[in-house]
């Protein structure tokens, strides 16, 4: 065998592994058990440890306090001086949460979003959380099978107790990653991108726009094409 055939079975042997490394985590729970004993802590937060960060409010208060993102559920929970686990209570005047280096913003209907990229007239924001895009119910003679309900995303969440409900004692849950991103106006108002809620960002360059779309085709549902958008839309100035 010479080299290069060598080299040629050597890459299509990687192909699968890297095929089935870049599959999303999945996780399932069974029946009666709690999402938040089974999947490890490292899957459940974003960070490893609670970390100390600032809360800001519309009303001119902050507060500190160590703060996690708990990605069952999209919930943003922080330690008090008991050591207790909570959630803040009054969102609807949240302006803004900065953990580390990172910013977080809230909206009533789509929760919270991480903020990864900021431009002119509105900023990005980007929600993933675990969500529960499954069921397995018990089979004949044990046999499991995954329900048809299988690509209907559904967030796992309670908001008296974030991460510790019991699934349902007569089916098992699937759970995995997924993300979806918005555009935060300067006001903390949240749009679901497209070409409409681009537009309307910034009003005085619809056909420009609409130009660029059509000649620079956008997938509002993928971060980098919209960061790319968001920058040419600033290109056009104010």
């Amino acid at each position: 065998m010479n080299t290069l055939t060598a080299r040629i079975l050597i890459l299509l042997a990687t192909f699968p592994y890297l095929a089935y490394s870049q599959q999303p985590k999945i996780f399932k729970v069974k029946a009666g058990e709690y999402p938040d004993r089974v999947i490890p802590y490292a899957d459940r937060y974003q960070f490893p440890q609670f970390t100390t960060g600032k809360a800001e409010f519309i009303d001119g208060r902050t507060s500190q306090a160590r703060f996690n993102y708990n990605y069952i559920g999209g919930h943003m929970l922080f330690v008090d001086a008991k050591r207790d686990t909570l959630e803040i209570t009054d969102k609807a005047i949240l302006k803004n949460i900065t953990v580390g280096d990172k910013s977080y913003r809230f909206d009533k209907r789509f929760g919270y979003c991480e903020v990864v990229g900021i431009f002119n007239r509105a900023s990005l924001g980007k929600r993933e959380v675990l969500a529960r895009i499954g069921t397995e119910k018990g089979g004949p003679y044990g046999i499991s099978y995954t329900a048809s309900s299988v690509t209907t995303y559904r967030s796992y969440s309670s908001d008296q107790s974030a991460t510790t409900k019991k699934l349902t004692p007569n089916a098992e849950g699937v759970f995995s990653y997924r993300t979806a991103n918005y555009l935060i106006d300067n006001n903390n108002r949240f749009y679901v991108p497209s070409p409409g809620s681009i537009k309307k960002l910034y009003p005085a360059h619809k056909k420009q726009i609409s130009q660029y779309l059509k000649e620079q085709p956008v997938d509002f549902g993928k971060e980098k094409d919209l960061q790319r958008l968001l920058a040419y839309c600033d290109s056009l100035g104010e």
